[in-house]
């Protein structure tokens, strides 16, 4: 019984709140709901599901042969469309700007239903920390706009969750994972997980996806190219969690105190070198933690699984450039892996994994916190807190991704093949040439 309360409060509770806050947009003071988003630490809109409307404008668009790459005019905000072009493939579906309402809101709850299908904590000191992250305002955040992130998510969790089964719903999985990475690019950091598959299946997975990137790229490389330009960045302050953050604002910093935009290049280069290397050591020194190789190797199925795609999505999304913290709702699947390594045997191992929990539920709040204290004067040293827990929790993430990589047997069996197969064909060069030497006199 309490395993089903663990499993179903987070989700529920988020719900409630869902419910609430539509119906106090709906039928209460639109004034309190904007006022109690914005002490959320969320900036809303003058309407709910912005994003959604961006996405389906540009299908109402499309329909009419207007170009929205470089200004979606149907758009409220006729902001320019940087999401994959094969979303304006699908533009004859018949959704429009005005089933933004519906859209929104039925992806906002399925997302939030769906979180109960993640891995249930097992100790009350856990469901506080699953549903603290849970009704954070990183996840408030990507409601409130609801944002393609929410369907990356949900696709995500599916190839996650179909870990657990046979190869042909994994290769279900897969499959989902490659159709999300054709919407919005990133989601093919999901393929990783290929790597837990014997040799012949993941090289035909990662064939599959090479010959599908190639055929997508020939049709689609013109609009690609024009749209990545439009790729959201912002301030090192703010919003946005990136590799970039700290040192290239402490570079920012050093060229203005020089006068020199070199100094600041060269201090913003030298200082994300050390930082690189600070999280390789540190990569160095937990993957020599024999009891984490131990617990990562005893989690399940599905918690190895999930725990790998969130780490792959955050840490690469994380040293690929700028990304708004909605897409912080990956790290909702990290949390289950690392809770189950809390429950390992050895104090040492359980405070690593339960404070780089704590630290991820601090993350997926950070906003709240920013905005709280923005006009404060410890602004600069919450800022720099926030890029240092974001170092490590990529620290710890990269280490995860490292050891499941090593504990593949697909690299060695590839290299093995390889070895095989270039000993052969040194071996038939040899034969061929005996064969046509000339006989000695």
């Amino acid at each position: 019984m309490r395993l089903y309360v663990y499993r179903f409060a987070a989700s529920i509770s988020a719900l409630l709140v869902f419910f609430a806050m539509s119906y106090l947009y709906a039928h209460g003071s639109r004034q309190s709901y904007f006022d109690i988003l914005h002490s959320y630490g969320v900036l809303p809109f003058r309407f709910p599901f912005l994003d959604t409307a961006a996405l389906l404008s540009a299908w109402e668009c499309a329909r009419q042969g207007i170009d929205v790459i470089p200004a979606n005019l149907c758009d409220v905000l006729h902001r320019p469309f940087d999401y994959s072009p094969l979303w304006m493939a699908a533009s004859a579906i018949p959704l429009a700007g005005g089933d933004t309402m519906a859209v929104g809101w039925g992806l906002g709850f399925i997302f939030l239903l769906s979180l109960s299908l993640l891995p249930a904590p097992r100790r009350l000191s856990e469901l506080m920390l699953v549903m603290s992250a849970t009704l954070s305002t990183t996840v408030a955040f990507a409601i409130e706009r609801a944002n393609a992130d929410l369907l990356m998510f949900l696709l995500a969790l599916a190839t996650g969750l179909l870990a657990s089964y046979r190869l042909p719903a994994r290769l279900l999985g897969y499959g989902l994972a490659l159709l999300a990475a054709s919407v919005k690019y990133y989601p093919i950091l999901i393929l990783i997980t290929t790597f837990r598959e014997r040799c012949s299946v993941c090289w035909a997975v990662g064939l599959t996806t090479i010959g599908s990137v190639v055929v997508f790229w020939k049709a689609y490389h013109a609009d690609i190219v024009r749209g990545l330009p439009f790729s959201e960045e912002g301030h090192y302050v703010t919003e946005f969690f990136s590799a970039q953050n700290l040192p290239f604002l402490f570079g920012e910093i050093a060229g203005k105190a020089a006068n020199s935009a070199l100094v600041g290049q060269l201090e913003a280069g030298g200082l994300l070198v050390a930082l690189v290397g600070l999280s390789a050591a540190i990569c160095t020194r937990l993957l020599r933690f024999a009891a984490l190789r131990a617990a990562l190797d005893s989690l399940s199925d599905v918690e190895r699984a999930l725990l790998v795609i969130g780490s792959a999505v955050i840490a690469g999304c994380f040293f690929a450039g700028q990304s708004i913290v909605y897409r912080g709702v990956f790290l909702l699947m990290v949390l289950p892996g690392l809770l189950a390594i809390s429950r390992s045997a050895g104090r040492g191992l359980r405070n690593l994994a339960l404070g780089t929990s704590l630290v991820i539920v601090l993350l997926m709040w950070s906003e709240c916190f920013r905005l709280a204290i923005w006009t404060s004067g410890y602004i600069f040293g919450f800022w720099l807190l926030r890029e240092l827990c974001w170092w490590w929790s990529i620290s710890v993430m990269l280490t995860v991704l490292f050891d499941f990589l090593e504990s593949s047997l697909v690299l060695p069996q590839s290299l093995f093949l390889f070895r095989r197969a270039a000993g052969l064909v040194v071996s038939g060069i040899r034969r061929e040439g005996n064969r046509t030497k000339l006989p000695t006199l």
